[in-house]
């Protein structure tokens, strides 16, 4: 199993294109044209988000145990 992770956004890079939403197999991600949601309870922790944004605004933070 993957290890769990928190996809954060670097906002100052994120220029709200969509690309990570637009690969999310689950649909954790929302971008509309004012801003970036992460929905954490539909994330499969498969990073493809991550690799799909143009700029590197995405990252991966650990999870503690319990989140």
């Amino acid at each position: 199993m993957p290890e769990k992770i928190r996809v954060v956004v670097n906002e100052d890079k994120c220029y709200l294109c969509g690309g990570c939403a637009g690969v999310c197999p689950t649909l954790a991600i929302n971008v509309s044209p004012s801003r970036w949601e992460f929905f954490q309870d539909k994330c499969i922790y498969c990073r493809i988000c991550i690799t799909a944004c143009p700029v590197g605004a995405l990252s991966a933070e650990p999870l503690e145990v319990g989140e």
